[in-house]
């Protein structure tokens, strides 16, 4: 066989096994943390998990791809850990927009979508444009708390539940429609 026809060979089988390969599973957002703390912890050792987030989460709860923020108090720095499965990324010193920690304490990005749809956002369970967002806030009036934020976009229209991260509990819902 010549080398060109051993190149080609060889670039049909790559292109079949790539064509063939699965596709990462959608996970829920605390099912890679302990791989992106590690590789968040690798970046800087004092590093904490500070804002969980995905713009393409599911109806159920799940996304193919979740962006961990992990900050860094020694350094003062942040880093972004992207999960897409247990494929992990690591943009390191990015801008500080988090510094409290999460703590593990949080419902699950499944029980957040669970407790949006029942305090009314309305999506399907196949829907890929759900946002979710995962934070601290109310540190200014002295009262950290972990929120999940569940957010539906139409064309027409934008819809979201501000929930307590402990328990779902609804604290707010927000409804823009677009000109």
């Amino acid at each position: 066989m010549s080398a060109s026809s051993l190149r080609v060979a060889v670039a049909i089988i790559l292109a079949a096994s790539l064509a063939t390969a699965p596709a990462a599973a959608a996970s829920t957002a605390k099912e890679a943390i302990k791989e992106a703390t590690a590789a968040a912890q690798k970046w800087q050792p004092d590093a904490v998990l500070t804002h969980v987030s995905t713009i393409k989460g599911r109806g159920d709860g799940t996304a193919d791809q979740w962006l961990y923020t992990y900050y860094a108090p020694k350094a003062k720095k942040s880093a972004i850990i992207t999960a897409k499965g247990k494929q992990i990324e690591v943009e390191p010193d990015v801008r500080n927009t988090s510094i409290d920690p999460l703590g593990t304490d949080f419902l699950d990005s499944d029980k957040a979508a669970e407790a949006a749809a029942k305090a009314g956002l309305k999506f399907g369970k196949s829907d890929k444009g759900l946002g979710l967002g995962l934070t601290v806030g109310n540190q200014a009036v002295g009262k950290p708390q972990r929120f999940w934020s569940v957010t539906v976009m139409t064309d027409s229209a934008m819809s979201s539940v501000t929930l307590n991260a402990a328990d779902g509990a609804l604290i707010k819902r927000d409804d823009l429609k677009f000109k």
